[in-house]
């Protein structure tokens, strides 16, 4: 039994192949994408392999389940009483996710457990000084029918958040609800009284308000509108989320492509775009909204299923409307068919009404027949655009072709088995968000999902022929099915990586590290008309799933803005880069940084001139070279051989720290680092390697002055190999000024006054370095980012350390 999507299609493959009747040649004869589909529908093997897998996945898993959320509240309770308060959090969290709604059979007389988890959180979330989501949790509580004998407390706990958020008056009135609860309060007279005196004491320090110094653990509330920057010079007309700064051209060669139309300047913002769709990792539902992906503080589950989270109600009904109510339970299944799943979304948040309206006038919507005078008008105009984006399917393998077919009509069967073909005008589905609807739609019900597993198993019939369906209805599922493939081939070229912040220890390191993490997939229907280049103009960020856009290098009016597709000439040598385009999106790239074939690359990777220092040209197959800049040759056999030995003590000092015998792994790191600083080229990125190994070191032994000395000259290295506002540079400076940092600290507190000169220069240092950082990273990625944000406290932090006054 296959284990995995891809061992279903691998197996298919092989079939197709060793196949006499129905091979490759026969499935390369195909014109289009819907025939394409259908003969995977048609073939029996084929037809067996995707019922199998739709019956193996689609099972009842993440229901709602009241006895397991119980489990979790106690469980949560445990911790609670231990004071592990943000494991208490996660387990109060988890008994939310699995607590059915009030309203829903589910639920039967357990119907309180949703709200008793909230109030549980709300509790363990005050002892983390998290008061602004504390009050959240209250409020979903009371809205989940929290027992009005309880609810007292709940009052004056918002009460006491309300107070050390400085609103006296709210905090006044969740008080003097308290005190109204009580009185429904099961409370014996004596218990009574002491709670009673407790809501008064804290309603008599509202009447003398005295302001209260927020804890730095409270999450920053900081909403889109100010997060997201505002296009430069305007929104564009023609082109949505785009800047006024910026038009679409087409020629055969390029394609569409984006140019400027005015001289575009470092920092500017031309695109600031929410996806046309998009798809959270599996790897991040805990961690990350699975709607807007912002990084989750607590939880909302949804009304359904127990799989996903979300960072607000808002997120959570919004995401229902668009897709879950479709995808809900059967995210297992979809999580199997990687890329798959977001051409799947891009179907499902187009609709069935715009599919539809858009596959009757396929002609029509490249011209001026269409007006924008709908909103249904404008989807199916917006929808065109992303049908016609490039396939490449010409160029693909058959094989590869042919897996996308299969995947693609499992897909057509997942949307006949959710009910999404009647979902058009015609055949109207309930959106109802209520807790009953959630409830109200079952996969295992024939009336409700048109079929359930055993009759996938069973009837071969409903996958060839959907016999359920109208003659016109069963063409345009077809037509779908086609749509489906169409977009999986798209994204293979089109699909854009979603990345966060994310900031991690190694073992014994006492310096925090930091890089961006892909967290989920999407397609963005503007931004994606930028051509590669390999050395680009722009650079990407995130706010959530909002995609910014700022220019990073000047361009003058009629040059064209270029993104990078991944292959980035610092990063990867010419051979490498034209390869991966090549294999991935079927062109040879004829940039700059590809046509000039420079000696650039070779200058991190190469010996250095015995006589000017320079750097060397790669070694021939006799170890001999010539230098770059003044052109001696020379013999590197005994260079070469050194470095060997650099390298094994190199290996064994990594081996000796990662047993924390920093002492010993010292001592190699250092005889390492003299061979290759008398062997190598100064900007070497070995070099810079172990510089920053034994930077390490130093700093898990809190011998931060030294760490720095080492890393210091690895951020010219740095400079040098990304470029001078490239954000590998930012964070190599972030990095070194928390060595600074500590270095400045430490000393003050040896008793070291801060007016000595040599305090006074790392002092200096500090500051050139934290405002550097701050240019890069504002210039890239904004002045809201969370780095712009941590850099400014550092400043702060700087400015008081300065002005202490030691003895």
């Amino acid at each position: 039994m296959e284990s995995s999507w891809q061992d279903v299609l691998n197996v298919a493959t092989y079939h197709l192949s060793s196949s006499k009747e129905f091979g490759f040649r026969r499935f390369s004869q195909f014109r289009s994408n819907k025939e394409r589909v259908q003969f995977c529908l048609n073939y029996q093997k084929f037809r067996n392999k995707l019922s199998f897998w739709l019956n193996a996945m689609c099972g009842s898993q993440h229901k709602k389940c009241w006895e397991k959320a119980s489990e979790l509240r106690v469980e949560g309770n445990r911790c609670f009483q231990d004071r592990d308060f943000g494991r208490a959090v996660e387990c109060y969290t988890q008994s939310t996710l699995a607590a059915p709604f009030p309203r829903s059979s589910d639920a039967g007389e357990h119907h309180e457990e949703l709200a008793l988890g909230f109030a549980n959180r709300s509790a363990a979330l005050f002892h983390l000084h998290m008061y602004k989501e504390c009050i959240k949790d209250i409020d979903r509580a009371f809205q989940q029918g929290y027992p009005r004998e309880l609810s007292y407390k709940l009052y004056q706990r918002k009460g006491m958040c309300l107070r050390y958020l400085n609103d006296y008056n709210y905090a006044k009135q969740a008080f003097l609800e308290a005190l109204h609860s009580l009185k429904e309060g099961r409370l014996d007279s004596k218990k009574m009284e002491i709670q009673k005196k407790d809501v008064q004491n804290w309603l008599k320090l509202c009447e003398t308000p005295r302001h209260i110094s927020m804890p730095k653990v409270q999450p920053d509330d900081c909403d889109d509108k100010q997060a997201l920057p505002d296009l430069s010079y305007g929104l564009n007309s023609n082109l949505s989320s785009a800047s006024s700064a910026v038009d679409v051209q087409y020629n055969k060669d390029k394609g569409r492509y984006v140019v400027a139309n005015r001289t575009l300047h470092v920092g500017d913002t031309i695109f600031v775009e929410a996806p046309y769709a998009s798809v959270l990792l599996p790897n991040f539902y805990t961690t990350n909204c699975h709607h807007c992906y912002d990084k989750l503080v607590t939880a909302v589950p949804c009304h359904r299923c127990s799989q996903v989270r979300y960072c607000s109600e808002h997120c959570c009904k919004e995401s229902w409307v668009k897709y879950h109510k479709w995808e809900c339970g059967i995210l297992d299944l979809l999580h199997s068919v990687g890329i798959a799943h977001l051409a799947f979304r891009i179907i499902l948040v187009t609709g069935m009404p715009c599919l539809s309206e858009f596959l009757k006038n396929k002609d029509k919507t490249d011209g001026q027949q269409m007006h924008l005078d709908t909103e249904r008008q404008h989807s199916v105009r917006n929808y065109s655009r992303v049908y016609h984006l490039v396939t490449h399917s010409r160029e693909m393998y058959v094989e590869d072709n042919f897996q996308y077919a299969l995947t693609a009509a499992l897909l057509l069967l997942l949307l006949k088995k959710v009910r999404f073909f009647c979902s058009d005008d015609n055949h109207t589905c309930s959106d109802d968000c209520s807790a009953a609807s959630f409830q109200s739609t079952s996969f295992d019900n024939e009336e409700n999902s048109g079929t359930n597993s055993q009759d996938l198993s069973n009837n071969s019939d409903f996958i060839q022929n959907f016999t359920i369906l109208s003659r016109e209805k069963s063409s345009l599922v077809a037509a779908i099915g086609g749509l489906c493939l169409r977009h999986i081939q798209q994204l293979v070229c089109n699909a854009s990586a979603i990345t966060q912040l994310h900031c991690f220890h190694c073992e014994n390191d006492s310096i925090l590290m930091e890089k961006q993490v892909r967290v989920a997939t999407a397609f963005y229907l503007s931004a994606t008309l930028m051509n590669h280049s390999c050395d680009p103009t722009i650079i990407t960020s995130f706010y959530k799933d909002k995609l910014v856009v700022r220019v990073i290098k000047k361009v003058l009016p009629g040059g064209e803005v270029c993104n990078c597709y991944g292959p980035h000439f610092r990063r990867m040598s010419r051979e490498d880069r034209q390869k991966a385009l090549l294999e991935q999106y079927f062109f040879v790239c004829k940039c700059e940084a590809c046509e000039e074939n420079v000696e650039w690359e070779n200058k991190f990777q190469v010996l250095k001139c015995s006589s000017c220092e320079g750097p060397l040209r790669p070694l021939d197959e006799r170890s001999q070279t010539s230098c770059i800049d003044c052109e001696r040759e020379q013999d590197c056999t005994l260079q070469q051989r050194k470095l060997f030995a650099g390298q094994d003590l190199f290996i064994q000092g990594l081996q000796l720290a990662e047993k924390n015998f920093i002492k010993d792994a010292l001592e190699k790191l250092q005889k390492c680092h003299k061979i290759r600083e008398n062997l190598l080229y100064k900007h070497h990125k070995q070099l810079a390697e172990v510089r920053d190994k034994i930077a390490w070191c130093y700093s898990s032994q809190e011998e931060f002055w030294l760490a720095a000395d080492f890393l210091r000259p690895t951020l010219i290295t740095t400079s040098e190999l990304f470029g001078a506002h490239s954000i590998e540079l930012a964070n190599e400076l972030k990095k070194f000024s928390d060595l600074l940092l500590k270095t400045i600290i430490q000393l003050l507190q040896e008793g070291h006054n801060s007016k000595e000169n040599f305090v006074r220069n790392i002092f200096q240092e500090a500051h050139e370095v934290i405002s550097r950082a701050l240019e890069i990273f504002s210039i890239n990625y904004g002045s809201h980012h969370i780095c712009v944000k941590e850099l400014k406290e550092k400043e702060k932090q700087l400015e008081g350390l300065c002005c202490l006054e030691w003895s």
